[in-house]
């Protein structure tokens, strides 16, 4: 559904298939050492080695000796593991660390053809390939047998998180991974594989996915969003970081910020300077900003328009806008504390998938025989008074299947339709 899926299959699934290969025969992977075992091993002493040196404060909720058991107990168990498992017994302890920042880059070759979105009332097929056409827009209910829930208790277990939006953020990509899949013992035949899906009536039905390469199912079903006239604002332009657009019959700019980076074709001083010279020039009473498929980057970029927004006419209860949701992460938390902070904003939307106070700044690492990239934080942001889990807006909206469908955007239309004015036409 909100489609930065560029970015994140940058930053989650863009597979250096992490190797060991020709070890054995029961192995894809290459081992220097000639030992399957014996590399990750390696692998997992390094791990517990670097680590700790290079994150900032590594131990600030799983302890030492919790870490390092969980290493060790991995180790224990490797002769009886396949590689898939091994991996998510990896992604295992890094998720127990607590920071959304620091895990490792989940990849795979293949995929199930499906483009998952967790909604108010369930996972959904929001997209797939002409061939399970008759899927779409299907509530995913068991795999393999196994009801979603508990698919959804193991998958969560791997997936690098600060908080329940961090999950439902990411899991619809994780699911679909046959990898993933077998490595947490939810299937076995990673090519062919049973899902149940329900109808709007509640009736089920089974169907046989196999998966395709994942560069097919990336520009096929994933990066292929919606198409149209009616398709919501917040789905449009996904390739650009920062746009607007002004909406005359609700005298309202949209500005849709998606990424907390410059644009090659313009800087967003530029850009900022366009957006307010509409603002100043058109009688434009609404301003809304929309983070709410922003998953970070350089913070400091907004910070000028903060202060300008602040200063205009446009800063007053009922005004001023702001969009928050599951994929709003990072630096875009920042931005949202800092408008918080500096501005009357109203925030609407979900709660983000990013702490307000969180470990980031990313440098990364690779362990030496697997090649499997290590994510860390290096810094601590505190510039919060709360030390939540989430930034929870003030009016909470979470989309359901029906408003997809329907291509129906309820938090514009409640700011739209609940402003704290009359508007004028």
């Amino acid at each position: 559904m909100l489609k930065i899926k560029r970015k994140i299959a940058a930053v989650l699934m863009i597979g250096i298939m992490f190797a060991f290969s020709g070890c054995d025969n029961s192995s894809k992977y290459v081992c220097k050492s000639g030992n399957r075992v014996e590399a990750w091993q390696k692998d997992l002493d390094y791990l517990k080695e670097e680590l700790p040196k290079k994150h900032k404060n590594l131990f600030f909720k799983l302890s030492k000796e919790q870490f390092n058991s969980e290493i060790e107990g991995l180790k224990q168990s490797l002769n009886k593991m396949n590689d898939d498992q091994i991996q998510m017994g990896i992604n295992k302890i890094m998720t127990s660390i607590g920071d959304g920042h620091t895990g490792t880059n989940i990849s795979s070759e293949k995929m199930f053809p499906l483009d998952l979105y967790w909604f108010n009332d369930g996972i959904y097929v929001i997209n797939t390939t002409e061939e399970y056409s008759q899927i779409k827009y299907k509530k995913l209910v068991k795999i393999n047998d196994k009801p979603i829930e508990e698919v959804i208790k193991s998958v969560s277990q791997i997936i690098s998180h600060d908080n329940e939006q961090g999950i439902k953020s990411q899991i619809g990509y994780y699911i679909a991974m046959p990898s993933v899949l077998h490595g947490l013992n939810i299937i076995e035949n990673m090519d062919s594989c049973k899902f149940t899906f329900e109808d709007s009536s509640g009736k089920a039905s089974d169907i046989n996915l196999k998966p395709l390469s994942f560069s097919t199912v990336f520009s096929a079903v994933i990066d292929k969003g919606k198409e149209g006239e009616k398709t919501p604002l917040y789905m449009k332009n996904q390739d650009k970081a920062y746009w607007y657009e002004y909406l005359k019959d609700s005298k309202t700019v949209y500005f849709s910020y998606n990424k907390c980076s410059e644009m090659q074709e313009k800087s967003f001083k530029q850009f900022s300077k366009e957006l307010m010279d509409v603002i100043n020039k058109e009688d434009v009473q609404k301003l809304v900003i929309d983070l709410r498929n922003n998953g970070g980057g350089i913070s400091t970029i907004l910070n000028d328009f903060i202060k300008e927004i602040s200063k205009s006419k446009l800063n007053q209860n009922g005004k001023l806008y702001v969009i928050t949701g599951r994929k709003t992460f990072s630096s875009a938390v920042l931005n949202v504390i800092d408008l918080k902070k500096n501005t009357k904003a109203i925030f609407v939307g979900e709660p983000t998938s990013g702490k307000p106070n969180h470990y980031g700044e990313v440098k990364k690492f690779k362990l030496p025989n697997s090649g499997l990239t290590i994510k860390y934080s290096t810094k601590h942001f505190n510039n919060y008074d709360k030390d939540d889990s989430e930034f929870v807006p003030d009016k909470e909206i979470t989309p359901s299947i029906k408003d997809y469908v329907n291509n129906v955007d309820p938090v514009m239309d409640y700011i739209i339709r609940n402003s704290n004015f009359a508007v004028k036409k």
